[in-house]
């Protein structure tokens, strides 16, 4: 057999192996108020999202293109400080959020996952506060509409 065949199914392995790899930045996580964990992840070209109670078999899990995600970020006004990313997936949205009430003696804080179908609202789940883990804020997306 060639060498030059083995080398480039050697390099199309190996490639495919590295691709697999890739890590992903975590930019919201929690465990809800329902026993049930979120995830969302920033892996380069694709924001990625699981739900469910064993993240390893989540009930729910997108991968989408950057370009489908996007982000509301606080504007610096206002009582409510708060950032979210919102994953479209078909007629469903699942938007990760968290919000902290300034003017709130302890700046308290809450966060979750909504969930809408056609822009109607359908259900709010909230984090539990002590197992929140966000990086939101400068999230490099298009801004919500």
């Amino acid at each position: 057999m060639d060498r030059s065949v083995i080398m480039k199914a050697l390099l199309v392995i190996a490639s495919s192996l590295y691709t697999g790899l890739v890590s992903a930045d975590v930019i919201f996580s929690c465990n809800t108020t329902n026993g049930k964990q979120v995830l969302v992840e920033d892996a380069g070209e694709h924001i990625k999202y699981a739900f469910g109670r064993d993240l390893d078999h989540p009930e729910l899990s997108l991968s989408l293109p950057r370009e489908a995600a996007s982000t509301w970020q606080w504007k610096g006004i206002g009582r409510y400080m708060g950032y979210s990313v919102t994953l479209p997936n078909g007629q469903y949205t699942y938007t990760a959020f968290y919000s902290v009430d300034r003017m709130t003696e302890g700046f308290p804080l809450t966060s979750g996952i909504t969930v809408a179908n056609k822009n109607q609202h359908i259900a709010t789940i909230y984090c539990l506060s002590n197992t929140l883990n966000e990086s939101l804020q400068g999230i490099d997306l298009k801004d919500d509409e």
